[in-house]
């Protein structure tokens, strides 16, 4: 069956696999070219060679909240089990050329989105096109968010905040590589500044995931990566469009720039992210902002005491320290900090068990600490 390497496949904008724990390195370009012919002879639920593909991920999370907060206050948080989320992928292959990915999430157990739904043209290694709704070409987490592929019970804050995952939009762009290079551009439909509450959910609020998505305004986003060390991932994206959709006399120009990187050398692994982003006119949004800025960045190790054993198991004690500030031009100090310290235990690449003790903090003593685990899974 090829069905955890359709998955794979479909589950980046680039075409590129989730990180296993047997085999962490992002692949190579090379890699995802022979992807995109395995996807042709995929099998069907019958066991018929097929064009057609399916797949799926997901994940459950208990959440064990601190009572106080770290200023000795009443934290009113409730510890809760929740299904987070329950992915299916659907893929087509028309032929040698011309293909279809998409994935079709459950949230919460009540909520339905469309994670994406594209048409590729595969014309050559350093030109081809995708349209439909595609992801958003940014940071680590976007493109590669199955739970197998990140350490921690739930995504890094940064990418949650600042690069607003997963996020993904209508649009339609090209992407290719060329020798250590690859590269993504789209335009895209742009935020809805209507839905911005920058001090509290940074980006978050203003996605609108395809759903009737207005497009008075529009955006242009791209990404490039660089893979010229073995083990070793370099790259940047950026994201720029106004988000008024028409609506009152501001533009709500949004700017969001990252850098990111990634080295994979035997059973280790580091992860660094910074994230810069602006709104323009944040005072004047319908939930006003104090500051037009928002930043962010985190630093990730892991390494994988099983990684030289031969009974196809990882264990992967990890530590990750990130900090991120939605209202960074304020006079006041409005950052706040995590120290996120777990394991992950996956007794196969495709299912994986994650705990871990979340340390926030910030100036005003008012965040809550949590203790996470998660069940996931991808196949």
């Amino acid at each position: 069956m090829k069905n955890t390497t359709l998955l794979t496949l479909a589950s980046t904008a680039l075409l590129a696999g989730p990180l296993s724990a047997q085999d962490p390195q992002v692949p190579s370009n090379e890699e995802l070219a022979r992807r995109i012919d395995v996807l042709g002879e995929a099998i069907d639920f019958s066991g018929n060679n097929s064009k057609f593909s399916f797949g799926g991920y997901g994940e459950a999370t208990y959440r064990n909240w601190a009572s106080k907060t770290d200023g000795g206050a009443p934290s009113g948080k409730s510890d809760e089990f929740d299904l987070h989320r329950v992915v299916f992928y659907f893929g087509y292959q028309f032929d040698d050329v011309w293909s279809f990915n998409s994935e079709i999430e459950y949230e919460h157990t009540d909520q339905l989105a469309v994670e994406f739904a594209q048409i590729d043209g595969h014309f050559s290694d350093a030109l081809n096109f995708r349209g439909g709704h595609v992801l958003i070409p940014m940071g680590i987490v976007n493109q590669m968010h199955e739970p197998t592929t990140f350490f921690s019970a739930r995504r890094p804050l940064v990418e949650r905040y600042i690069l607003p995952s997963t996020w993904h939009e209508n649009g339609v762009g090209t992407f290719g590589a060329s020798g250590d290079l690859s590269w993504e551009a789209y335009i895209v439909n742009g935020f809805d500044a209507a839905g911005f509450d920058p001090s509290s959910s940074g980006l978050r609020g203003g996605r609108q995931g395809g759903d009737k998505a207005g497009a008075e305004d529009l955006a242009l986003t791209g990404r490039l990566d660089w893979r010229g060390v073995d083990g070793l991932l370099l790259g940047g994206s950026f994201y720029q469009g106004d988000s008024s959709q028409g609506v009152g006399a501001n533009d709500f120009g949004v700017t969001v720039t990252e850098l990111h990187a990634q080295y994979d050398h035997g059973p280790m692994r580091f992860r660094a992210l910074w994230a810069d982003a602006t709104i323009d006119d944040a005072d004047l949004l319908a939930t006003p902002s104090a500051s037009d800025d928002l930043s962010g960045w985190y630093l990730e190790g892991g390494y994988d005491v099983f990684a030289n054993s031969d009974n196809g198991q990882s264990l992967t004690p990890f530590l990750r320290y990130e900090q991120y500030d939605l209202l960074e031009s304020t006079s006041a100090d409005t950052a706040v900090t995590a120290m996120v310290v777990g394991v992950a235990y996956q007794p196969q690449e495709n299912v994986t068990f994650k705990l871990d003790y979340m340390d926030l903090g910030n100036d005003a003593d008012t965040q809550v600490d949590v203790i996470e685990f998660t069940i996931g899974w991808a196949f």
